[in-house]
């Protein structure tokens, strides 16, 4: 049941996503307005993505969604390399042939749990209970704190250390799980 309350959750955050676009005023009440640059989406961090990017497009697509080009490591090792791009410097991508598939995120960044860096274990254990909780590789007293997808292909993942969230990541499986990125 819990599981279900999860999924059901993530998919009314996707849902609640998409439907971003108002309807105008009425002709008679319109007022002329300047044209000003329109106000940056918010970048929400789910499994399927973040902002105008989705996990598994191609890191072309991406640039394209987000209107400009990634800053690339140097080396950029094609096989697996994070990316930045300067419209969401909060957030580190990671590219694994060409394809995004997993976001690193700065503390600050909203994600579609409502959960953040220095949340405690313990909220999230009540607000959550059906999240699956491991132990850390490298921290004996941290833990990862798995959400996976409806269908299980994606996550969001939080690392955990001494009852506190310490870091935040999203994408799919298995990119979301590895405990190391890349360059």
């Amino acid at each position: 049941m819990a599981t279900m309350r999860t999924a059901l959750f993530l998919g009314a955050i996707a849902l609640l996503g998409a439907c971003t676009e108002r309807a105008a005023p009425p002709a008679s009440h319109a007022k002329p307005q300047a044209s000003a640059p329109a106000p940056a989406a918010p970048t929400v961090l789910s499994a399927a993505g973040v902002g105008a990017i989705r996990f598994g497009m191609t890191l072309a697509q991406a640039e394209q969604a987000v209107g400009g080009k990634a800053t690339l490591p140097a080396p950029f090792d094609p096989a697996c390399s994070m990316v930045r791009f300067p419209a969401m410097p909060s957030l580190r991508f990671m590219v694994e042939g060409g394809i995004v598939t997993r976001a690193d995120a700065d503390p600050g960044v909203g994600n579609a749990l409502g959960l953040a860096v220095g949340d405690s274990l313990a909220q999230i254990r009540a607000s959550y209970p059906a999240a699956q909780l491991t132990p850390h590789k490298y921290d004996e007293n941290g833990h990862y704190v798995v959400f996976p997808s409806a269908d299980g292909r994606a996550a969001i993942v939080l690392e955990e250390s001494g009852g506190k969230v310490t870091k935040l990541r999203a994408g799919l499986q298995p990119a979301v799980s590895y405990v190391e990125s890349c360059l």
